[in-house]
């Protein structure tokens, strides 16, 4: 019934190219990172740390919020990430309505 990608197959789901400070926060330590895109309830984090297949944790997001994410494709130094629990799970939406620029930058 289901099958394995191949290469005449692509991803159905659109992702935004973005760069966003963030920070995510294990055990209450909190480690720099950047969310380079974004898609429907997941994003892609670039973070100089190992995080593993299944790692959960928090990614705050400054202007919109706190997310619970856990790793579902970790290679290091980014990691796509599905969102479990949020302010509002798509943070491509956000994406489309603030622009792509850093939020240091405004």
């Amino acid at each position: 019934m289901f099958s394995n990608l191949d290469d005449t197959q692509y991803r159905i789901e659109e992702r935004l190219d973005v760069l966003w400070g963030a920070e995510i926060i294990i055990e209450d330590k909190k480690y720099p990172c950047e969310v380079a895109n974004v898609s429907t309830a997941g994003a892609l984090l670039k973070l100089d740390m190992d995080l593993e297949n299944g790692q959960e944790f928090l990614l705050d997001v400054p202007e919109f919020g706190e997310f619970a994410a856990v790793v579902v494709w970790p290679n290091k130094p980014f990691y796509g990430l599905q969102l479990l629990v949020g302010p509002n799970l798509s943070l491509k939406k956000h994406a489309d309505k603030v622009g792509l620029k850093k939020q240091d930058e405004e």
